[in-house]
């Protein structure tokens, strides 16, 4: 692996200097001076080229990209069928025309070639791309795909990914009984080209649509989230003890007599994180947070080490998670269960009264927290003072409200700073125990929740600012600057909803965007101003290079405190476990660390956004299941955006959005007033603006576009026509 890299780096180095920019294979091999096989020169040639690095120029002759009229990238399939690829750095987008694909199917990675003599623009929703052409697929992104099985000669699979819109001829023998209409997930025989149908051969078949259970299984397929363990990596965690062995605890800090305690959500199986807060007798208070020591059992290089690098993270979806390692380890021996023996990476943190961290310290111990305590029980013991649950946990009662105290702390410390803090609610959805959805609720922070995140948030910053300034290679979580442009955007459409951003979008600090979602808590416009300042932002991501954190205001920060369910935690306490026992890395050993740190981080950062992207469509399925034996029936709710198509009403009885199409309005012709965020009618001059409280009806559910129709029956207490009028000969908007 290493010899590779080397390869790879002495290639690349080789081509970008002047004089070596194109270059056969016996060329590169000749002028690298024999410090490689021509083998293996050979053999990573072809290797950078499936990965876009290099391209064939001049017959059999290779070149860097940036040297060529070719660009490689993932393509993003548009539903019309045209191709994006998103440029990097200064690099401009590209378009590629839906007749031009040659095949190429969404997220694959592809070489495209620009004319430089004559550039040719696309404008698509008011984001210039340039014109490209697609040359051919590098790299795959889809193995297998999932889809609605449909009965015929041929039988043919549609995708359910709206962006894979050709469907594929099902080989004949290999419907594995698959019943008309049926979801399957089908594995891809022959690609789709431009002139040929695709191919495949069903190898699972999944239920019918609208069937429990169903569409979380069609949407890991559709996500490619792997969720069944290999029989060696089984094999490996059923090796490992169930109990923690007695000459470890010999050798760490033993913490068994501390009143430490896990707090959770009630439908938590899986607890990485134990918290204890003492008062000292300087007056300032000591915080424990001691995580899993999920290192100690998961060792690097292992199949289990390998297995969870390639799912990077546990996935949760209503009533099922896709854990990252085997339930022997989520749910057993590394989760800190209470009254039992587990091993633990403590971080404890002295903090004085102003919230400054005077003192921390990190070390191995074992521990046997005292409590499974919830959210909602501890929210109870310090907010309502539930007679029952104090009763039930009085010795814990004082450990509570100094965990109150410094909470409190914390979180001026974090105002201070001018933190963002994004809370609006999101969807929690509750089932019944056959799997059926009883009701969709806003899941709220309470101050339990809250107390929580702060100590991680605590924890996660010292642990960042111990690495970064032993200047030891780690992983760290990111979050840069926002793009000025975006802010500059931003600033407009505030005034636009009179608010205003005091900042030059080149020097925009965090402090500013809380300061405007604080003067909009609370208002008809905040969920769609929250969301306007969330699409501002960039990404949070992570990385092998301390660059802060922008949100949180923070200058040092990582993710160590959630090892069980993300791969990037584990990494982080290997490194902090080797800086503690070993000293800083030297020599090889810290070369590999540092080659191998940026491959971890991006994959990392992959993986997390699959999860989320399949998690939120699994979120918003649940959403249409629930609303469509509710067609006809009426509910208020408020509007949460107004667009040039029409109206999002979220309902107040269930936390369910729809749209409301303005071609269904009626009663006038409706003009969209883009700078005011209103629809206005150009006869009655009334208007639809956010936080309006109207009356709908459900009146159209797509299951399989995932989308809710409503008809508009009321607004502000007025009923509206059913018929629309509409000037002679002007379309509709």
């Amino acid at each position: 692996m290493q010899d590779n890299q080397s390869v790879f780096e002495s290639i690349l180095v080789l081509l970008g200097r002047k004089g070596n920019r194109i270059l056969s294979v016996a060329e590169i091999h000749e002028r690298l001076g024999g410090d490689h096989s021509r083998e293996a020169v050979e053999q990573a040639v072809e290797s950078l080229e499936r990965e876009g690095k290099i391209a064939p120029v001049r017959g059999k002759r290779y070149s860097l990209l940036e040297f060529t009229p070719y660009r490689s990238g993932r393509v993003r399939v548009a539903p019309e069928g045209y191709g994006l690829i998103y440029g990097e750095g200064e690099l401009p987008d590209l378009y590629i025309d839906r007749r031009k694909m040659k095949g190429a199917m969404n997220g694959d990675l592809v070489l495209a070639r620009v004319d430089s003599r004559e550039q040719r623009w696309k404008t698509i929703r008011q984001r210039n791309y340039l014109d490209a052409e697609l040359v051919r697929v590098l790299q795959r992104e889809h193995l297998t795909v999932v889809g609605q099985f449909h009965e015929g000669d041929p039988s043919f699979i549609r995708p359910f990914d709206a962006r894979l819109d050709e469907d594929l001829e099902v080989l004949p023998g290999s419907t594995m009984g698959a019943r008309d209409l049926e979801m399957v997930n089908a594995e891809i025989e022959r690609y789709p080209s431009g002139s040929t149908l695709g191919a495949a051969r069903v190898i699972e078949t999944l239920g019918m649509l609208g069937d429990p259970g169903v569409d979380i299984e069609v949407v890991i397929r559709k996500f490619h989230i792997p969720h069944e363990f290999p029989p060696d990596v089984l094999a490996e965690a059923d090796s490992i003890p169930t109990e923690v062995d007695p000459a470890e605890i010999s050798r760490r800090r033993d913490l068994r007599d501390r009143t430490i305690v896990t707090i959770d959500g009630e439908t938590a199986k899986d607890f990485d994180d134990a918290v204890e807060v003492t008062e000292l007798p300087n007056g300032n208070f000591l915080l424990g947070v001691h995580i899993a020591d999920v290192s100690y059992y998961v060792k690097e290089g292992s199949r289990l080490d390998r297995e969870a690098y390639e799912r990077g993270t546990s996935v949760y979806f209503p009533g099922r998670a896709v854990p990252m390692l085997p339930e022997r380890l989520s749910n057993g021996i590394c989760s800190l269960n209470p009254q039992v023996d587990r091993l633990v990476f403590s971080a404890t943190i002295e903090i004085d009264p102003k919230g400054r961290f005077v003192d921390r310290q990190f070390f191995r111990s074992v521990l046997r927290t005292r409590e499974r305590m919830t959210y909602t029980d501890v929210n109870a013991l310090l907010t309502a003072r539930t007679p029952e649950l104090e009763e039930r946990y009085r010795p814990l009662l004082g450990d509570f409200e100094r965990m109150h105290r410094l909470y409190e702390i914390l979180r001026r410390r974090r105002e201070a700073r001018g933190s963002i803090d994004f809370d609006l609610p999101e969807s929690e959805i509750l089932l019944g125990e056959l799997g059926e959805i009883e009701a969709i609720l806003p899941s709220a922070r309470n101050v339990a929740h809250r107390m929580i995140e702060e100590f991680m948030l605590a924890a996660n910053e010292v642990v960042a600012e111990h690495l970064q300034l032993a200047n030891h290679p780690s992983l760290y979580r990111v979050h840069l600057q926002p793009d000025p442009q975006k802010i500059e955007d931003l600033k407009k459409i505030l005034v636009d909803l009179g608010h205003r951003l005091r900042a030059d979008p080149e020097a925009l600090r965090p402090g500013e965007l809380q300061r405007v979602l604080k003067q909009v808590e609370g208002s008809p416009e905040e969920r769609f101003i929250t969301e306007l300042v969330l699409r501002s932002m960039k990404r949070a991501l992570y990385s092998e290079e301390g660059l802060g954190h922008f949100a949180l205001s923070l200058q040092f920060y990582t993710h160590f405190t959630s090892p069980i369910r993300r791969y990037p935690d584990l990494v982080v306490h290997r490194m902090l476990g080797q800086l503690l026992e070993s000293g800083a890395l030297y020599g090889e050993r810290l070369d590999q660390v540092t080659a191998r740190l940026p491959v971890i981080a991006s994959q990392s950062s992959d993986r997390e956004k699959r999860a989320e992207e399949a998690e939120r469509e699994v979120i918003e399925w649940k959403k249409v299941i629930f609303m469509r034996d509710r067609v006809g029936e009426r509910f208020s709710g408020r509007i949460t955006g107004v667009m040039a198509f029409g109206l999002f009403v979220e309902l107040d009885e269930v936390f369910v959005q729809g749209l409301i199409p303005i071609s269904t309005i009626g009663g006038d012709f409706w003009s969209f007033v883009d700078r005011e965020h209103r629809l206005e009618g150009e006869s009655s001059k009334r208007a639809f603006r956010l936080g309006d409280h109207v009356v709908v009806e459900v009146f159209d559910v797509n299951e399989e576009r995932r989308q809710i129709g409503f008809r508009l029956v009321e607004a502000r207490g007025e009923a509206v026509g059913e018929r629309e009028t509409r000037p002679k000969g002007r379309p509709k908007r």
